[in-house]
């Protein structure tokens, strides 16, 4: 069989598919040890169903390739845009030498997402290397298409059974000389491997073989079989110590020792390795572990059989460890296992920052499924965190559903207080005077170590910036500068503000650094599909005119466009600025018709923001303009828009020609024209006419 798997290298795919006891992990690492090239292992848990999570086991499991630390580091930044990153990923893969990727456990596999994360890889691999799909069903991958182009290598149940002299050589390891008495045994187990070693251990025990139809880790015959002479035969200890970390899907020698409440696991386990071929390592040190899949169903049952009171304090026990040595995720699954709850919740509510930065919003929604809306309702963390699940994915409505709820679960006294004002905060309910307010009793309340800090610091510079108080240029810049290491969307948002506040002030070139900044931020960290990123590119757009640069600016239009539809009845301040701001930019570009629906948008938005005097100036502003829009101005073209952004800086026409990719005299005669059209003499009087046509922004 592994001469066949060897010899196999033409097929992309290699499909090992049959029940729970084939040896199909077993025959792969066969294979491992006699190819020459790296194996790179997956195996599969049902938490990675979430495609970001299957996404970032694949990126770990590229360490044993070969690939260098930088681009693993690299792949391990948090992209919560699942394309960006299986992008990059498969150009990493792309440029590595020839490997095997093992996907193990594929069954466990149910969402098209997560088989969608895995065929892009494969789509990926370089020439010479092979996907092999260890599974118990048929795994979800366009296996006809494989097929038809001759890609697919599989092996089934008639290919993975024992033959008649395996079957013996297996027995035969058991000290077993049975003659033709092993050849009935293979027959009655269908060369099923751990049948057979289960059976022939109940056979040197005396026992007889049994049935080994619908085999499987509490059949009858391994819990009866385990329970009446296995556990008999072992140290009440080692028994105790292999149900009871049952619980466990991944093993190792502290983790243990937390659980069992003990010392010594690492030794133990390493000696029930040794003396067991169902303990697994997972590595080559032989630090970690995993119970073979039939031997811990039994384990699970021996445990529920046994001390069924146990295991809430078992999966406890193993959260406080795994939140402690910084695995939040694992910790919270045992959390939710363990029944506690409030304990979940805290852990969620501390992950939340990473779990939207790293897009693993499928995991978020598992985990709160699982603990159900009631408790969730009763639980002023999970209040928090649904709120800000509903604002990442622009459900406004839902947002503020899960906030009115906070606001009658969540008392002055509470330890959660602090965090239900910074939700206020973002959402500002009250106005720009109430976010102000919000974010800074929240920062007072909140623990100055905590990254919400960052958060109220920024919603209180949009307080600042929304009703004109000189304190907003310096707080955002606090804002933006803190959240380098906290949040890119924290930041971004940030930096769109002060580019708006440099075009107020007449610093085009300072506006462009900030937004340009922003951009990169959220291209690098794959933020592009966050509907809270659509105010960066609505600010991208205008700075985009301002300076000259149109053809990028209808990209970065489209972009804002897009994500503004995700939206659903969103935060009145954010959709009267994002409005606002676009609007402003079709008029710059003398788009009119374009800037009058935006305006009519903006109206009702600006009308929910009650306070906010720079956006109320934006708007009327815009009415001026749109009311009494010059003959000349209208019939500007999109060259002498362009045109019109450099005039009010003090570049020559020399200069705004180099930047244009213009010459001198192109520039002179373009400037003559809109000196006509919009009735002046100068180039003073065209920036200030422009300024009063809502053409340019104000400043000096």
């Amino acid at each position: 069989m592994i001469d066949g798997l060897t010899s196999a290298g033409r097929s992309r795919v290699v499909v090992l598919e049959a029940p729970a006891g084939y040896s199909k992990t077993t025959t792969v690492k066969l294979w491992d040890a006699a190819d020459a090239r790296p194996f790179a292992w997956i195996r599969c848990e049902s938490r990675h169903n979430d495609p970001a999570l299957l996404a970032e086991a694949l990126v770990t499991a590229l360490g044993s390739t070969g690939i260098d630390s930088k681009s693993i580091e690299s792949l391990r930044t948090p992209v919560p845009d699942l394309a960006v990153l299986l992008e990059r990923v498969s150009q990493a893969i792309g440029e590595l030498r020839a490997f095997v990727l093992v996907i193990d456990d594929a069954h466990l596999l149910v969402e098209d997402s997560a088989w969608q994360v895995l065929y892009t890889a494969i789509v990926a691999l370089p020439e010479g290397s092979q996907a092999v799909l260890a599974t118990r069903n048929k795994p979800g991958l366009p296996l006809g298409r494989l097929r038809a182009r001759g890609e697919l290598y599989e092996l089934g149940i008639n290919e993975l059974a024992l033959t008649r002299r395996e079957s013996r050589e297996l027995l035969a390891g058991l000290d077993l000389e049975l003659g033709e008495g092993a050849d009935s045994i293979h027959e009655l187990a269908e060369g099923w491997p751990a049948a057979l070693y289960l059976a022939g251990l109940a056979i040197k025990q005396g026992a007889g073989p049994s049935d080994m139809s619908g085999f499987n880790g509490r059949d009858r015959m391994v819990v009866e079989y385990f329970h009446d002479e296995f556990f008999q035969e072992m140290p009440a200890d080692d028994a105790r110590f292999l149900w009871r970390t049952s619980i466990l899907n991944e093993l190792n020698g502290p983790l243990c020792d937390a659980v069992m409440q003990q010392s010594g696991s690492q030794a133990i386990l390493e000696r029930l390795a040794g003396e067991n071929v169902l303990i697994v390592p997972l590595d080559r040190a032989g630090n970690s572990f995993r119970y073979h899949h039939l031997f811990q169903e039994m384990l699970q049952s021996e445990l529920a059989r046994r001390e069924p009171e146990e295991a809430n304090d078992l999966h406890l026990r193993a959260a406080t460890w795994l939140a402690a040595n910084g695995d939040i995720p694992r910790a919270t699954e045992h959390a939710i296992a363990s029944g506690d709850f409030d304990l979940a919740g805290s852990m969620i509510f501390l992950d939340i920052a990473d779990i939207t930065g790293r897009g693993r919003i499928a995991t978020l929604d598992r985990w709160l499924a699982s603990i159900g809306d009631d408790r969730v309702r009763r639980n002023p963390p999970l209040v928090i965190v649904r709120t800000h699940r509903e604002l990442v994915m622009g459900n406004g409505d839902e947002s503020f559903y899960w906030l009115s709820i906070a606001e009658r679960l969540i008392g002055e006294d509470s330890p959660s207080y602090g965090d239900f004002l910074n939700a206020r905060a973002t959402m500002g309910p009250d106005g720009p005077e109430g976010m102000i307010r919000d974010a800074q009793l929240a920062a007072e309340l909140i623990s100055p170590d905590s990254p919400f800090q960052v958060s109220a610091k920024l919603y209180e510079g949009i307080g600042y910036f929304l009703t004109e108080d000189n304190r907003a240029e310096e707080t955002l810049r606090v804002a933006a500068r803190e959240a380098s290491a906290v949040s890119t969307v924290i930041q971004s948002l940030a930096l769109a503000h002060l580019a708006l506040l440099d075009l107020e002030m007449g610093r085009p070139v300072d506006a462009h650094r900030h937004i340009s900044r922003a951009r990169d931020q959220v291209r690098r960290c794959g933020l592009g599909s966050m509907a809270a990123m659509a105010l960066v590119f609505s600010v991208l757009v205008k700075v985009l005119i301002r300076v000259g640069k149109s053809e990028e600016a209808v990209v970065a239009l489209e972009q804002s466009r897009r994500l503004s539809e995700t939206m659903e009845d969103y935060v009145g301040w954010y959709e009267a600025e994002l409005s606002l701001t676009r609007c402003q930019a079709m008029i710059q570009n003398g788009q009119f018709e374009t800037a009058a629906e935006l305006l009519g948008q903006a109206e009702v938005f600006v009308g929910r923001t009650k306070g906010a005097t720079r956006l109320e100036q934006w708007l009327e502003e815009a009415r001026v303009t749109l009311a009494r829009p010059a003959a000349g101005a209208m019939n500007l073209t999109r060259a002498e828009l362009r045109t019109l952004q450099f005039l009010p800086s003090h570049h020559s026409f020399r200069s705004i020609g180099e930047q244009l990719y213009l010459s001198q005299n192109t520039v002179k005669t373009q400037a003559n024209s809109l000196y006509r059209k919009l009735g002046v003499n100068s180039r003073a009087e065209a920036v200030m006419e422009g300024r009063r046509l809502g053409l340019l922004d104000g400043g000096e």
